[in-house]
């Protein structure tokens, strides 16, 4: 049986690489859980994959660990993300030079903007001189596929804090607090807020603990199905499968990012919710499609570890690994449970109350080949 070692209880806001708080992610694994789980089921120069990859965590930490790296995820917000982390500028000073041209081709923009095309909901949010110069430089820096900076907008794009863009607003979820800063209390909460100055000073955050990484293991982002394996995967040999897969809904993961991804080009997110946060019979039918596809990538004795939540919803308990346990045992796939490692998450950790959220993450690891034990 394996013995999973990982720290994933202590706080890493402090210590973890700055480039994964490029933006908020909700639900996003904790960078040190990441990392053990790299460290301890593959070896430097292995290819590990995450077919949902989410804020991209165990994609960058596989990479500094000086691993090849494939992700997907049919999330666009969460691809932006993952691939703005593993094709980061090399250097401070270069980012902000990228930073500059792209801001001196969308100036001339500016007032072009006609926001009486965007949303009232969207419009809502931001001053609208701020609103023409986001929408400008997003334009720019989708054009030219620069995920890091892009990523950085989206990371100051709304909060109440000055550092950001939006009038006063939730972080993670985006909702504004007119009623805790009332405009004719806060004037200056409403007031134009100057787009470079912002996101320059949030560019500079985001190297303050620059890890030291190797440019030339393979790297690869899509925005992909993870029941289909990308031309990556099959190009390359996959050592294991390292991910979290949604948990059913108890996260809605369009829903709570439905403004970084309306500028993302998601009009509405409402569609895309079933999709990237599926309910329990298309979960677990998705589980059941996607581990005999894992188990033909994998080498012998190769780990597919997943990172799972244990989900209450309406009253009702879901235990997630162990529905999917039984799906391995009933496909006989050649992917054998090896290890079950079980974490509760305190309330106050929890992205939703009243416990309709996530109430523990469990770790469970199945190898190609093994026989269970016990």
């Amino acid at each position: 049986m394996d013995r999973i070692q990982v720290n994933w209880r202590n706080s890493v806001l402090y210590s973890e690489w700055s480039w994964h708080q490029l933006a908020p992610y909700i639900g996003k694994m904790k960078s040190s859980m990441a990392k053990g789980l790299v460290d301890q089921f593959t070896a430097p120069a292995e290819t590990v994959y995450d077919p949902f990859c989410g804020a991209g965590t165990v994609a960058l930490e596989a990479w500094v660990g000086g691993r090849h790296v494939i992700a997907g995820d049919l999330n666009p917000y969460a691809y932006v993300l993952s691939a703005g982390k593993l094709h980061p500028p090399r250097s401070v000073s270069e980012a902000i030079r990228q930073l500059d041209a792209c801001w001196s081709e969308a100036a001339g923009a500016f007032q072009a903007v006609d926001l009486r095309r965007i949303p009232a909901w969207v419009r809502c949010f931001f001053h609208p001189e701020t609103l023409r110069e986001v929408l400008a430089v997003r334009e720019v820096l989708m054009c030219h596929r620069q995920w890091f900076l892009l990523s950085c907008l989206l990371g100051i794009l709304h909060h109440w804090r000055p550092a950001f863009l939006s009038y006063p607003a939730s972080h993670t979820v985006p909702y504004l607090m007119v009623k805790k800063y009332p405009p004719n209390k806060y004037p200056q909460q409403y007031a134009y807020r100057e787009v470079y100055p912002r996101l320059a000073a949030k560019v500079r955050r985001a190297f303050l603990r620059q890890p030291k990484v190797d440019r030339g293991f393979f790297r690869r982002v899509k925005l992909s199905d993870a029941t289909i394996p990308n031309k990556a995967v099959n190009e390359t040999r996959v050592s294991a499968v390292i991910t979290s897969p949604p948990y059913m809904n108890s996260l809605s993961y369009a829903r709570d990012n439905r403004l970084r991804l309306w500028f993302l080009g998601v009009t509405d997110a409402r569609s895309l919710e079933p999709i990237i946060s599926p309910r329990k019979v298309p979960f677990l039918a998705m589980m059941r499609s996607l581990l005999p596809k894992w188990s033909e990538l994998l080498p012998k004795d190769g780990p597919c570890v997943l990172v799972l939540g244990a989900v209450k919803r309406e009253g009702k308990y879901h235990n997630l690994p162990a529905e999917i346990v039984q799906i391995a045992r009933d496909l006989r796939c050649g992917l054998h449970v090896t290890a079950v490692c079980r974490n509760v998450i305190p309330a106050r950790r929890r992205t939703r109350g009243n416990c309709c959220s996530t109430r523990e993450d469990t770790i469970l690891v199945l190898r190609k080949g093994k026989q269970i034990n016990g």
